[in-house]
């Protein structure tokens, strides 16, 4: 046995040891599914992630190599999650006040919300008036050369409101994002703000959490150009760079086991492929192992095949993804498409899915099925089609490349068995509303 080898049957050995302590996999699910967690979010949880700091931050240390920092004082944890390909199909969402509704965050309602971050560090006290008006100014300045969106949420003379009530809605809904993180405090509800474009609200902010908000260090810290984007990554997750030919073997086996271990903890399909580091390390015997490890650590389970893994939650702990149980019309249309995909068999399957095929696929199912989804047909067949490709984004089978209306089919596909069931025909007399027929789907085992 090579020592590599040995350190990483004493890396999984480690792994299970934690497995076996619920207390320690608790903290660690819920830090997988939201990095930042304050005492009066859940205080419970805060006690024992404070309890288990050591044992959390060294499991997070040497599995994926992402910190963990405790303020016990300030009522805060926060681990520091990187990834050098970070997922962009998981924004936040807006929890609406008084409902169980929540919508998800846009790229502009985010941009205001860093916007909103960098006047509270200036103002930690301030109204929603002078924040709006601070804003203003600065998008005004910016947006000219395209560095920052127009925000004008006052409408100007022989103007509609439809564009200010909706950039309104954005900065209330970054606030929203802010105070269900427990960083500011409003002294009246933010609904306010939002039915009533006089209304004014005072603004707290706490800047200790402000500045644990961000991943990594201030922009001002680092040796970034603003006007390319696109390198902004690379300087957060230098870590991740490749090392130079003077490291030893040590750290090159640690920090493969931390890019591909970060994928396992972070994404719902793997692609072991052997023409990257992470797909060579999976589909090694100790790397494969230590994966499996890691993931019951965190309360998951690995379903391998040699072309794909999917890594599910059964306690639904680091995720609010519960495919494919079909709760609503759109869950019901994401097994329909599936059903096909899977359907066809390995060899007969397509490697890609268009939306002009998915509407098609829907629209055969409206007109095969009559009485399904019957009040939602007025959305039409595009659009009940589009929602289902997010869903199948979301659980891995199909894969956003970024490009326009195409999505690639990954193997996961053909890891389903789907059967959809006319209840129309069948003497049960338990129908799902404003459904005749169900989709229901499982994965191989």
């Amino acid at each position: 046995m090579t020592d590599a080898d040995a350190l990483a049957d004493a890396y999984a050995d480690d792994a299970a040891e934690e497995h076996a302590n619920p207390e320690v996999r608790s903290v660690i699910a819920s830090f997988l599914h939201s990095q930042f967690l304050t005492v009066e979010s859940d205080p419970d949880l805060f006690r024992l992630a404070v309890h288990h700091k050591d044992e959390v931050r060294e499991w997070f240390a040497s599995t994926v190599g992402w910190p963990f920092d405790v303020y016990p004082s300030d009522g805060m944890c926060r681990l520091y999650k990187r990834r050098w390909d970070p997922p962009s199909d998981r924004p936040p969402s807006v929890k609406l006040q008084g409902t169980s509704k929540e919508r998800t965050a846009s790229p502009f309602v985010l941009t205001l919300m860093c916007l909103v971050c960098e006047q509270l560090w200036r103002h930690p006290e301030t109204s929603f008036n002078d924040l709006q008006r601070a804003l203003v100014q600065t998008c005004a300045t910016e947006s000219e050369s395209g560095r920052l969106p127009r925000f004008q949420p006052v409408a100007q003379a022989g103007e509609g409101r439809a564009r200010a009530n909706a950039h309104r809605l954005g900065l209330v809904d970054a606030l929203r994002l802010l105070e269900g993180w427990h960083v500011i405090d409003v002294d009246q509800s933010l609904d306010i703000a939002e039915q009533d474009h006089r209304a004014d609200l005072v603004i707290v902010a706490r800047r200790d959490r402000l500045a644990a908000l961000t991943a990594g260090p201030s922009p001002s810290l680092l040796n970034i150009d603003l006007d390319r984007p696109e390198t902004h990554v690379p300087a957060l997750c230098g870590d991740q760079d490749e090392l130079d030919e003077h490291a030893s073997d040590r750290q090159r086996d640690l920090r493969r086991r931390h890019i591909s271990l970060r994928v396992v903890m972070d994404d719902p399909g793997v692609g072991p492929h052997a023409d990257s580091e992470v797909g060579r390390y999976l589909t090694s015997t100790s790397g494969q192992r230590q994966a499996v490890a890691a993931a019951a650590a965190a309360g998951l389970a690995c379903n391998i095949r040699r072309d794909w893994w999917i890594v599910s939650d059964p306690d639904g702990s680091t995720t609010d993804l519960t495919f494919p149980l079909a709760r609503n019309i759109d869950e019901h249309a994401a097994l329909i498409l599936l059903h096909t995909l899977s359907g066809a068999g390995s060899e007969g399957a397509d490697s890609e899915l268009s939306l002009e095929a998915a509407t098609t696929r829907i629209q055969k199912h409206f007109d095969e099925h009559p009485q399904w989804a019957a009040s939602h047909r007025s959305r039409g067949a595009q659009r009940m089609a589009r929602n289902a490709v997010k869903r199948l984004v979301e659980a891995g089978i199909l894969r956003d490349d970024g490009r326009k209306d195409l999505w690639t089919v990954t193997p996961a596909a053909q890891m389903w068995q789907v059967r959809i069931t006319d209840l129309t025909e069948s003497s049960s007399t338990v129908i799902p509303a404003d459904a005749s027929d169900v989709a229901e789907g499982r994965s191989h085992e």
